[in-house]
């Protein structure tokens, strides 16, 4: 185990812990075991001389005097190890255990210690002066002992307890930072190139959302690169056909095959018009979707901007047999919008309508408001969408039927800039369609602020 790895360090942590808190529990509990023992040894010391001065009170009672206390408390001091001193009414020590003060007046000013207690009822007869000897005799070797002995089991159980401690802690690391190694190596993997790699761990707090957290960015790395892959085998495809055109049509120049007149140049022009709107529409995707796209927004009459679109498709969708027509639904209030990146998505959905909808059909463009949104709609009366393509009609080259929108000249990217466009302008995009019997195509952007309710109909 290296010194630098996460598990080492982990253990390590927990032992520094263990130890500092094992410590402070040591200290304590010496701490309070020898406070408990000189607590116990005050409320003794003091028991004891509440019974010396009874038994000096009976003895005052009996005798009238304290003649014959001597023996008394000479004994009593020797089996306590106590220094005790007793004098009469008038201060002078008629007993001492010690038998150095008898017969001498007694001050306690110079000792500290003591234990003090009158004696002799009703009315006090004399004062009895204890003092514990320190050093202590047997009783208090015998409390340290005690207090040794304690220290000791402590020493031995913290010792216990530590060894446990960095056994379970070694166990508890252990099962941590699995999840931590695989998603080591889930990444290392991930670095060589493998996008499958996936987490398995049931974990409900930050390591499991970690975990979560990695699994969802290597499936949207996944589908990112899915889609990069298909997004370049689709440019491929579409940069294929103009180019074989091109290059088929000058091969045959260059072999004579065919002669350089107008109508051959007529058809090399349209191809490169053809490859120089995929480039373009390209170019816009990509600004767009990367957010660069700048907007010049304004307060815009929605009416008007529908107006135009629809008088330019008109002569087109005439010379195809279609009819265009407008519809407003009530009274719609200026709009905050880029004028020409909103023409821009009607006049996409307008070709892509026109592009799918038969001689004798109609184009519907009808305008609503929506609470803070307008919303605009494009309804044709085509072959409509099948349901499964209903979810990818906004996918960048995504076309049903890929022959016939070709023939048609979609280049199948309208729909996705038009998406990126409405959402650029903070609203939405969506088509509703059933087969057989048209689609609807609509979009909303948002209404001005500062625009206060006013007529604008749509003529």
């Amino acid at each position: 185990m290296k010194n630098h790895s996460l598990l080492f360090r982990l253990i390590a942590a927990f032992a520094v812990i263990t130890i500092l808190a094992l410590a402070s529990v040591f200290a304590f509990m010496s701490w309070s075991t020898s406070a408990e023992f000189d607590r116990f040894r005050e409320r003794l010391d003091n028991q004891r001389a509440s019974e010396l001065g009874i038994a000096a009170t009976r003895f005052y009672m009996a005798a009238g005097d304290w003649t014959g206390i001597q023996p008394y408390m000479r004994h009593m001091g020797d089996m306590w190890d106590w220094r005790v001193i007793l004098t009469d009414a008038e201060g002078v020590v008629v007993a001492d255990s010690e038998e150095t003060l008898l017969g001498q007046p007694y001050s306690d000013e110079s000792r500290e210690g003591l234990i003090i207690a009158h004696v002799g009822d009703p009315k006090a007869a004399g004062t009895l002066y204890m003092e514990p000897q320190n050093p202590p005799g047997a009783e208090r070797a015998l409390f340290g002992g005690l207090v040794n002995r304690i220290g000791r089991f402590l020493i031995s159980g913290l010792l216990v307890a530590f060894a446990a401690s960095v056994v379970l802690a070694w166990f508890l690391s252990r099962r941590i930072l699995t999840p931590v190694r695989d998603l080591r190596l889930a990444v290392q993997r991930l670095g060589a190139g493998d996008l499958s790699q996936r987490v398995d761990v049931q974990d409900p707090g930050e390591l499991g959302e970690l975990v979560n957290a990695f699994n969802t960015m290597v499936s949207q790395l996944q589908q990112a690169d899915t889609t990069q892959r298909q997004m370049i085998a689709d440019i491929a495809h579409e940069l294929r056909t103009p180019l074989s055109n091109i290059r088929g049509y000058v091969e045959g120049i260059k072999d004579k095959v065919l002669e350089p007149d107008a109508e051959t140049i007529a058809i090399l022009d349209g191809e490169a018009i053809l490859l120089s709107r995929l480039v373009e529409d390209l170019q816009e995707l990509s600004i767009v979707e990367a957010g660069q796209l700048a907007l010049q927004r304004q307060p815009e009459d929605v009416a008007q901007l529908v107006a135009h679109a629809a008088e330019a498709m008109r002569t087109a969708a005439m010379a195809k047999g279609v009819e265009v027509s407008t519809q407003a639904d009530g009274e719609l209030p200026l709009v905050s919008v880029d004028y020409h990146r909103i023409s821009q998505v009607l006049r996409n959905l307008l070709d892509n309508a026109l592009a799918h909808t038969p001689a004798g059909g109609s184009i519907t463009i009808k305008t609503a408001p929506l609470g803070d949104f307008v919303e605009v709609s494009v309804t044709d009366t085509g072959e409509g969408i099948e349901p499964e393509n209903l979810l990818h009609v906004f996918d960048r080259f995504y076309r049903a039927d890929r022959s016939r929108a070709r023939a048609i000249g979609g280049r199948g990217l309208g729909l996705t800039i038009s998406k990126e466009l409405v959402e650029a302008h903070g609203g939405k995009i969506g088509v509703e369609s059933e087969p057989g019997e048209g689609s609807r195509f609509w979009f909303t952007v948002p209404v001005d602020r500062d625009d206060a309710p006013s007529t604008h109909p749509q003529g």
